[in-house]
């Protein structure tokens, strides 16, 4: 009873930090079953985790009884992985398109196993309504003995929903004393940091800089806006393992956030927070971030809906960079969002200074996300409702 999980990290930690968190939920919930972890950057996986060492040299590495595999070392996981008619194959979950390793396809199309295997394809999270349409959606692999289903984070009921491990069972509550978290990529920033600058020195709250792409480039255009005396209102965060990141933005007043995992924390937070979105060719993440929005509106009083919603699209509609694309983008989709977008104001000072009113819409947010249901716990259920292990 053996379920393996696959991660390529793309973008530094958000990759292994949903795969890490889903692993350590599923083990928790079933520990009947045994977890395996196969993930190509043991470098960003140490970031997050203290227990992992982080090598490119052959290992075997055993958290919390999660059994954790580097991709790249073929010799040792051909060898692993191929026994006893390849029973650690026999249930996958392939993570965000990432692929299976050449060892891994060599074992499943080329050695002709005995035992079917069920991969189960968990895909990025997004609001848009093709989450709904995909989910359990079954396809064709180049063995019959080899079946694929998708399976859809998401927020609604009809999706997966978001893992909820046992620190986001409640949501938190809002520390209105708190600091505001920034956790971006790269971008010109002075905008924001001046935003954040003037609310710093009116209310006294602290701004927490997280590592990363973003860091350097927030900064830089922090140091630019603000005065000499300033130094103490900015904090670079080091590196954190995930429970100790998970406890930091809770204590959060606010919450400027990136990609999604954290995202994802973010929204089950019910602390106001403005997400700056992977930025996609084509600037396909202004959809995924409508997308988004369009789930929360319901949620707030229009006018604080209309204070998120430009504070939003200031951040996600000047970035375009060649990016994971959607072939099946709409140009009218983009043209709409296009045609949105907010350029004669400091949206974020706005959004900053109504913090204390937006608490109640983004509580209420959290609050419904929790009724889809925790991601793992769904899985768990489709899992052995079809009788897969």
């Amino acid at each position: 009873m053996q379920i393996t999980v696959l991660c390529k990290v793309v973008d530094n930690f958000g990759d292994i930090g949903v795969a890490w968190r889903l692993c350590r939920r599923l083990a928790k919930i079933q520990s009947k079953y045994k977890i395996c972890l196969v993930v190509d950057n043991l470098e960003a996986f140490a970031k997050i985790e203290n227990s992992v060492i982080a090598s490119e040299t052959k290992q075997f590495i055993s958290i919390d009884g999660i059994e954790i595999f580097s991709w790249k070392d073929e010799a040792l996981c051909h060898e692993v992985f191929s026994r006893n008619d390849g029973e650690k194959l026999s249930l996958i979950l392939e993570l965000f398109q990432c692929g299976r390793p050449e060892w891994m396809e060599k074992i499943l199309f080329e050695e002709k196993l005995k035992r079917t295997v069920q991969i189960i394809m968990i895909d990025y999270l997004t609001a848009e309504k093709y989450a709904e349409d995909f989910h359990c959606l079954q396809s064709l692999t180049r063995s019959a003995k080899v079946q694929k289903v998708n399976f859809m984070p998401g927020f609604t009921e009809k999706t997966g929903g978001l893992v909820i491990d046992d620190a986001w069972t409640e949501v938190p509550e809002w520390n209105g004393e708190g600091p505001v978290l920034v956790f971006t990529y790269e971008n010109d920033w002075e905008k924001l940091a001046r935003a954040l600058y003037d609310y710093s020195k009116v209310s006294g709250r602290k701004v927490l800089v997280a590592q990363g792409r973003g860091k350097e480039s927030f900064l830089q255009a922090f140091n630019k806006v603000a005065s000499a005396s300033s130094a103490s209102i900015v904090e670079e965060l080091p590196y954190l393992n995930q429970t100790e990141w998970d406890e930091m933005m809770k204590g959060c007043s606010a919450l400027v956030i990136r990609g999604e995992e954290s995202m994802s924390r973010a929204c089950l937070s019910g602390i106001p927070f403005i997400w700056h979105a992977y930025p996609q060719s084509d600037e396909y993440q202004l959809v995924k971030v409508r997308a988004l929005l369009e789930r929360m509106r319901p949620h707030f009083v229009e006018v604080d809906f209309e204070i998120v919603e430009k504070a939003w699209l200031e951040i996600n509609n000047n970035v375009s960079f060649p990016g994971l694309t959607r072939e099946s983008v709409q140009d009218s989709d983009i043209q709409i969002v296009r045609s949105s977008r907010i350029m004669t104001q400091n949206v974020y000072a706005k959004f900053f200074r109504s913090i204390p009113r937006l608490v109640s819409g983004f509580r209420d947010f959290a609050l419904s996300l929790r009724k889809n249901g925790d991601l793992a716990a769904n899985l768990m259920t489709y899992i052995e409702k079809l009788a897969i292990i």
